[in-house]
C-alpha cells in the first residue's frame, strides 16, 4: 500500500529513544514573549461518544445541533480514530503523542508512574513551556490522573454522577433492579462492573432506598454526587452536573481579559455510563420510537474468536438487556445514551457561544473529539474496547479561523495520535517536545495540510490509522483506510472488510481467496506501522 504523497517535515531529524531524563517544573515565558499573533486552543473531549452526532452518519435520531454548528464551519475528519479504545490509554497516547504499543501503557496505573510517560512532555506542558496560559477542566486525562500542577488554573474534577444512593453506598437506580434480578445476571460471572454503571434514568426519577437493618443500609431518598447530596427539586431547580459546572466554568475562562496566548481543554463526562440526564433529554427520545442500529443476528459469526474473547463485556451487557427486558429495554438504553449525548451536546454549545461572545472568536482554534466510540449492540455488543468501526471511529472536527474551509470533510485516515503534532504546528512550537529529554519522537503528523485542502492535502503521515488492543504479547491490531479494515490478532487470527461495500462490518473477508493479495499488502503495511523502531 502506497503512502500519501510527502512533504519534508520538523521530524526528520531526531533520534531513537535515549535514556529518561526527570522533568522540570514548567518554565513560563514571560507574557511580553508570548505573542498574540498565536492562536489559542479551545479543546473539547467528550467520554465515550461515538458516531451518534448528527451528521456522521450514525444514529439517524441522534440530535446535537452544536456539534453540527461546529461542523459547518470547519474541517470534519469522517474516518478518525482511536490509538486504543479504552479512557486511559486512549487520552495518555493522545497527550503524550506516544502509541501505547511504544510507551507500553495500557492503562493500568497512574501515567505519572509510567517509565516511559512519566518521563515525556506532554502537550500541555509542551504549551505552558512554550508560552501559553493553559486552563482545564473535567476529564482531560483519567479520573484521578489529572496533573493540575500543570495547569495555569484547573476547574471542576471530573464525575460520572450523579448517582443513586441507599444512605450507605452508591446504588443501581431502583426502577432498574430488573437488570440485575434475572438468573442471566446471576450467573455472569465476567460482568465485573458494578451495577450502579449500568443503570440510566431521568434526574426527575428520583430514587429512593428503604431502610434495611439487615443490611446496614440506613435508607436515602435522593440522588448524591462529589460525594455530597445533589439537590434536585425540579428540572428547574436543582444543583448543577459536573458537566454543567464544567461548561460555566469554561465560559467564565473565555470571559476574561488575556494578555497571553491560551490552552483551555474541556472534558465532559457523558455520555459515559451511568446514562443519567435532565428528564428534557430523555423526552426528546420517546423509547417506543427508538431506531435500532443496522443489526444482523449471525454477525458475530465469522469474527475472529479472539477479538470476541478479548473482553466479553461488551457481549454480557447485550445479552443482560435481553434477559431482562428484550427489544424494549434495549431500545430504553439507546434512548439514555441519545439522551446523553444531546445532554453533552448542549453543554459544547455553551462553551461555543461564550467563545463567540468573547473577544477571542477569530483567533482560537476549536478541536473537538471524544476518546473512543461506543457499540449500541451491533454485533451483540454494548460496550467500547473492540476492534470493530463502532468502538474505534471518534468525531474529530477543527475549526481553524482564516484557513479551515467551512463545512469541508476529510475521508483521510487520521487518528488521535495526531492531536498532539496538530496542536504545536498550529501554535508555532518546537515540533518534537522530548528532543531534550528522554528522545521518545511524537508518533503522529500534523493535520494542517487537510485544513489548508481537505480533499487533496499534501500529508506525510501514514494512509491507515492504527488501533491497538490489549496489550503485549496478547495485543491484536487494526488499521483503518480509506475503503478496507485489517485486523490481525495476537493468535493470528484475521479480519477483512471492504468498507465501499460493508459499512457495516458484517462480511469477514480474510478467509476469501479473491482477497488474499489485498490482505497481504494490508498486512505488510500493519507490520510496518507496529515494528518498533
Amino acid at each position: 500500500m502506497s503512502r500519501n504523497r510527502c512533504f519534508p517535515t520538523r521530524r526528520d531529524f531526531l533520534r531513537s529513544a535515549t535514556g529518561a531524563a526527570t522533568l522540570a517544573a514548567p518554565a513560563i515565558l514571560p507574557a511580553s514573549t508570548g505573542s498574540r499573533s498565536r492562536p489559542n486552543v479551545l479543546f473539547i473531549i467528550c467520554d465515550d461518544l461515538n458516531d451518534s452526532v448528527d451528521g456522521m452518519g450514525g444514529h439517524p435520531q441522534a440530535r446535537t445541533p452544536n456539534i453540527h454548528r461546529l461542523m459547518s464551519r470547519g474541517v470534519q475528519f469522517t474516518n478518525a480514530h482511536n490509538n486504543q479504545p479504552w479512557c486511559a490509554p486512549s487520552r495518555a497516547s493522545l497527550w503524550s503523542g506516544i502509541y501505547p504499543f511504544k510507551s507500553h501503557y495500557h492503562g493500568s496505573g497512574n501515567w505519572r508512574q509510567h517509565p516511559v510517560l512519566g518521563q515525556s512532555v506532554t502537550l500541555i506542558e509542551h504549551m505552558r513551556k512554550s508560552g501559553y496560559a493553559v486552563y482545564g477542566t473535567g476529564k482531560l486525562f483519567h479520573n484521578g490522573q489529572e496533573p493540575k500542577d500543570l495547569y495555569t488554573e484547573y476547574g471542576h474534577d471530573p464525575e460520572f454522577g450523579p448517582w443513586p444512593w441507599d444512605g450507605k453506598e452508591r446504588r443501581e437506580h431502583p426502577t432498574l433492579n430488573c437488570l440485575f434480578e434475572t438468573a442471566y445476571y446471576k450467573n455472569l460471572p465476567l460482568l465485573h462492573e458494578t451495577p450502579p454503571m449500568q443503570t440510566w434514568s431521568p434526574l426527575s426519577d428520583v430514587p429512593e432506598f428503604k431502610p434495611d437493618p439487615a443490611k446496614g443500609i440506613p435508607g436515602y431518598r435522593g440522588w448524591r454526587q462529589y460525594n455530597a447530596p445533589f439537590r434536585y427539586v425540579n428540572e428547574e431547580d436543582r444543583d448543577l452536573i459536573a458537566d454543567e459546572l464544567c461548561a460555566k466554568w469554561a465560559a467564565d475562562v473565555l470571559s476574561r481579559k488575556h494578555d497571553t496566548p491560551f490552552f483551555l481543554g474541556v472534558g465532559f463526562s457523558r455520555p459515559h455510563i451511568p446514562l443519567y440526564a435532565p428528564k428534557k433529554y430523555f423526552d426528546m427520545f420517546p423509547a417506543e420510537n427508538i431506531q435500532l442500529p443496522p443489526y444482523l443476528s449471525n454477525d458475530t459469526d465469522d469474527c475472529a474468536r479472539a477479538l470476541l474473547l478479548a473482553d466479553a463485556k461488551g457481549l454480557e451487557k447485550f445479552r443482560l438487556l435481553h434477559a431482562a427486558g428484550g427489544e424494549m429495554m434495549w431500545k430504553r438504553w439507546i434512548q439514555a445514551y441519545l439522551a446523553c449525548v444531546s445532554f453533552a451536546d448542549d453543554q459544547v454549545g455553551k462553551v461555543l457561544d461564550a467563545l463567540e461572545r468573547s473577544p477571542y472568536a477569530r483567533d482560537t482554534v476549536v478541536i473537538l473529539t471524544s476518546d473512543h466510540g461506543f457499540h449500541m449492540g451491533e454485533k451483540d455488543y454494548i460496550f467500547k474496547n473492540s476492534l470493530w468501526e463502532e468502538s474505534t471511529r471518534v468525531p474529530l472536527v477543527i475549526d481553524t479561523p482564516g484557513m479551515s474551509r467551512s463545512g469541508a470533510r476529510c475521508d483521510q485516515p487520521v487518528s488521535l495520535i495526531d492531536m498532539y503534532p496538530t496542536i504545536a504546528d498550529l501554535c508555532g512550537l518546537p515540533a518534537e517536545s522530548n528532543a531534550r529529554g528522554n528522545g521518545y519522537r511524537l508518533d503522529g503528523f500534523s493535520l494542517r495540510p487537510f485544513l489548508d485542502n481537505p480533499r487533496d492535502g499534501y500529508w506525510s503521515g501514514p494512509a491507515f490509522a492504527l488501533t491497538e488492543l490489549g496489550a503485549g504479547q496478547k495485543a491484536h491490531f487494526s488499521i483503518r483506510g480509506r475503503q478496507w479494515r485489517y485486523t490481525l490478532c495476537a493468535n493470528g487470527e484475521e479480519e477483512l472488510y471492504d468498507h465501499a461495500a460493508d459499512p457495516n462490518e458484517w462480511t469477514n473477508l480474510a478467509g476469501d481467496a479473491k482477497f488474499d493479495k489485498v490482505k497481504a499488502e494490508l498486512k505488510r503495511e500493519l507490520l510496518q506501522m507496529t515494528a518498533q523502531s
